[in-house]
């Protein structure tokens, strides 16, 4: 049973936020080339790397009450770099 199903019942709602490239992180180590820094915000619609608080206030919105009906998604936040159907 998936786990959204087994906490859904109880009011928990369970999501995945899937992020796209986020600047100002450690993630790449300091090993970032300026080429590959460009690539990866030239793959987003919106032409600009995301940030912490793009990450925040997505979080922020799944557990405001605003939210309470959605469980069980990947919450895609990349500026558009990859879409889903």
């Amino acid at each position: 049973m998936p786990l959204s199903a087994e906490l859904a019942p109880k009011g928990v709602t369970c999501n995945v936020i899937s992020e796209g490239f986020i600047s100002g992180t450690n993630f790449f180590g300091g090993r970032l080339s300026d080429e590959r820094h460009q690539a990866l915000v030239d793959e987003t619609h919106n032409k600009r790397p995301g940030t912490v608080d793009d990450i925040a206030q997505t979080v922020s919105f799944l557990a405001s009450p605003g939210a309470r009906h959605i469980t069980g998604q990947t919450i895609h936040v990349n500026g558009g770099a990859f879409t889903t159907r």
